[in-house]
């Protein structure tokens, strides 16, 4: 099960080091961009990665942030290689909170 509150604070702690850390100015306005993933994730468990990045980079909190194509798929990236991760170590993709 994946604790998006526990994943949240996960992001908090860890932010400043992706793309663009500094011109988003708070974690407010980049969680929405790293939560894109886990929407794509949840409500497309069996897409393959390339799919998954397609429909991440599609997301409007995504396409509407100040990162380029390439600055979100490396955020889509380490966000993904975390919910792999995570869902792994679970074995289940329920969510416990809503994006």
């Amino acid at each position: 099960m994946i604790d998006l509150d526990r994943e949240r604070e996960h992001w908090r702690q860890r932010y400043h080091a992706l793309p663009r850390a500094r011109a988003m100015r708070s974690f407010a306005r980049y969680w929405p961009v790293v939560c894109a993933a886990y929407d794509v994730f949840l409500n497309h468990p069996r897409a393959p990665r390339a799919e998954a990045a397609r429909l991440y980079l599609q997301r409007e909190d995504v396409s509407a942030s100040l990162l380029t194509e390439e600055e979100a798929r490396t955020v889509f990236e380490r966000a993904w290689s975390r919910l792999d991760d995570v869902a792994g170590a679970t074995g289940n993709t329920e969510s416990t909170d809503s994006a």
